[in-house]
């Protein structure tokens, strides 16, 4: 995921007409990225990225752990994406 903070991640409407985006505190409403995907976006707009780790106990059907954390603050990406890009 993408976003300005852990409040703050980028939401996609891929029906509306006009490419509709908003930030939302909502892991569930929020757009879901591969990676390459995260890094075009993250240059194009400078957001972080972010990783929601869901833990689903299939026998109770129920959520039973969610964790939410920064991946790559807008530097650290840079930073990676610029060592891979030199092997």
């Amino acid at each position: 995921m993408l976003g300005k903070s852990e409040k703050e991640l980028l939401a996609c409407d891929e029906y509306d007409s006009e490419g509709g985006e908003w930030y939302t505190d909502n892991p569930i409403m929020a757009e879901e990225f591969n990676h390459q995907q995260a890094f075009d976006r993250f240059e194009k707009d400078g957001l972080d990225i972010y990783m929601w780790e869901v833990t689903y106990d299939t026998n109770e059907k129920k959520i039973i752990k969610e964790s939410l954390w920064v991946q790559f603050t807008k530097e650290e990406a840079i930073k990676w994406k610029n060592e891979r890009s030199k092997e």
